[in-house]
């Protein structure tokens, strides 16, 4: 991993995720790049979980921006 990266976890409704700081300006503002997660940790940080509304829209709209690092077979 590279030591001038820095990640930044967003938790707001709507924005949450982890962003990858591209950017610090010198007003203090920060530009932000999304951080692509892998399909497989989406899946195992999620089994079991109960979504509904806003939550089953935020948690379909996480996955379909992940990585797909799954074998064919094991999306089965």
């Amino acid at each position: 991993m590279d030591p001038a990266r820095s990640t930044i976890t967003v938790t707001q409704r709507g924005l949450g995720g982890s962003y990858e700081l591209v950017e610090r300006r010198a007003d203090g503002s920060l530009v932000l790049r999304p951080e692509r997660e892998l399909l497989s940790e989406v899946l195992r940080e999620t089994e079991g979980s109960v979504f509904r509304d806003e939550g089953f829209i935020a948690h379909l709209e996480r996955v379909a921006a992940t990585e797909d690092d799954l074998a064919a077979d094991a999306a089965e």
